[in-house]
């Protein structure tokens, strides 16, 4: 299924190379040239729209983090800024767009409840509220000038896993009657799981109606664990293999987390690329790379307590993309725009593909 590297992926490739010390990108098989996204995010609109406007750019996807749900399951925007419609305009226009929806669900009394499984139940388990459900995101999508609708709907119950295929299906109906796209992001899995959260997705059944099924491929080591890389190439081959048995590999998609964590005392909290740099400088550690994919990491003692900081750069990704590619996958999202070493963008080059 893997094709001969094609003359501007062999430039790119030779880019990556040189730049970022990438293996050589001549071993590794490919079906077409890499396209790279990535999210702007709310938190971060100012630093990831810059990213996407910077010229040239090899960002073909941008994922505005637009949409939560209020405790009833309707669509609300994430920020007050985001139903601007002048704020979606400010994104070049030469991109595909996609509207991303996240079962957050914003209280009356303002507090975020987190990948919130109860509301999606509500909503799956009657049709009437799917179909209604389906009917806003459509029209949300259609007014803010979407190409697609983004579903990161994370840690859902396992008996909502039929219903969430049939609502996947037909919404991807109703999106390519309009002519738009559907993607799924979804957790990561090595194998197939019956517990909450990933075992809630079907891909094999998902792969039949999406367009996209966009694999998160991080959380490796997290706040719940001890220090260690976000992600490995080990760990994320694992992950594509078993996404090969379920999918066709033109509709698997790539998400690597562009930031870091730093595990103390308190427990462990995310922390973005020049923050990292910063606490480095500032505590004059020396920065180490682990031998599985030279992921960065360093160790720093503040106000008497040890620090453990692992993050990501412009080579530990670069290592990531590559391992992808020897695998034959070429679209890859980045998670957050804003938070990454400004060097890896720059590196990638102006790839540029059609929009979907």
């Amino acid at each position: 299924m893997r094709s001969r590297l094609s003359t501007s992926s062999t430039i790119l490739c030779l880019s990556l190379t040189a730049v970022l010390g990438l293996q050589s990108c001549a071993e590794a098989g490919t079906n077409g040239p890499l396209r790279f996204g990535g999210w702007v995010t709310y938190w971060d609109f100012a630093q990831g729209l810059a990213r996407v406007n910077e010229e040239p750019s090899p960002l073909r996807d941008i994922y505005v983090f637009a949409m939560q749900l209020d405790p009833q399951g309707q669509p609300v925007f994430a920020h007050p800024m985001l139903a601007d419609s002048e704020a979606l305009r400010r994104i070049k226009s030469d991109t595909a767009r996609w509207m991303t929806v996240v079962n957050d669900v914003k209280t009356a009394e303002g507090t975020i409840l987190l990948k919130d499984p109860r509301v999606v139940h509500q909503i799956l388990s009657d049709p009437e509220r799917r179909r209604e459900h389906r009917r806003q995101l459509l029209s949300l999508a259609m007014k803010g000038g979407f190409s697609g609708i983004d579903l990161d709907y994370e840690n859902l119950w396992i008996a909502d896993r039929p219903a969430l295929t049939t609502f996947m299906r037909e919404l991807a109906g109703d999106l390519h009657h309009k002519a738009m796209s559907l993607s799924a992001t979804v957790q990561p899995k090595a194998r197939e799981s019956k517990s909450d959260g990933p075992g809630s997705v079907d891909w094999a059944a998902l792969c039949q109606s999406v367009d996209r099924l966009q694999i998160m491929l991080y959380n490796l080591h997290n706040e719940r664990t001890g220090p260690g890389p976000i992600a490995t190439p080990r760990w994320i081959g694992d992950i594509m293999r078993f996404a090969e048995t379920q999918c066709t590999p033109n509709r698997v998609v790539a998400v690597l987390k562009v930031s870091g964590m730093d595990w103390g005392p308190g427990g462990a909290h995310g922390l973005q690329y020049d923050r990292a740099m910063a606490l480095a400088t500032q505590y004059q550690a020396a920065i180490r790379r682990d031998p599985d994919g030279d992921v960065p990491y360093f160790t720093y003692v503040a106000e008497g307590e040890s620090h453990t900081v692992y993050f990501e750069d412009a080579t530990s990704l670069s290592r990531k993309i590559s391992a992808l590619r020897s695998q034959g996958y070429t679209s890859i999202l980045f998670w957050s725009l804003g938070r990454e070493d400004p060097a890896l963008l720059r590196s990638l080059g102006d790839e540029r593909t059609p929009a979907p």
